[in-house]
């Protein structure tokens, strides 16, 4: 019996042509557990001093800021403080209200940022 790998588009195809209900259920399944398994992985790659963007995180306005990790805590889960980079702390300061006052400065310490929100970008 043949174990070549199924190619995405095959896995595509029979999602859209042939999966039930059943079907359906155990991928959707199956996609979160690996979803949660590559958020661990990504998590357990962020460093202090690690190059981050920040994607997947509420609020939105977040999404896409980009920094340096000042500092790892642990506590409820682990979380960061991201020391942003001047253009993203320029984008937060007009982004909301609330970081309002950041406008003009070049850095902001950024807290509480999950670190599987962390994206390691290594520039």
């Amino acid at each position: 019996m043949s174990t070549a790998p199924l190619e995405l588009s095959d896995v595509v195809g029979y999602v859209l042509e042939s999966a039930d209900e059943n079907d359906l259920d155990g991928i959707a399944q199956a996609m979160k557990s690996r979803r949660n398994i590559l958020r661990v992985k990504a998590a357990a790659a962020v460093t202090e001093k690690a190059t981050v963007t920040i994607d997947g995180i509420s609020p939105k306005y977040l999404n896409g800021l980009s920094g340096v990790v000042k500092e790892i805590v642990n506590g409820r889960g682990q979380h960061a403080t991201v020391t942003l980079d001047k253009a993203s702390t320029h984008k937060l300061a007009f982004s909301s209200d609330k970081y309002g006052f950041l406008a003009g400065r070049d850095s902001y310490d950024l807290t509480g940022v999950p670190l599987s929100c962390c994206k390691v970008t290594g520039a």
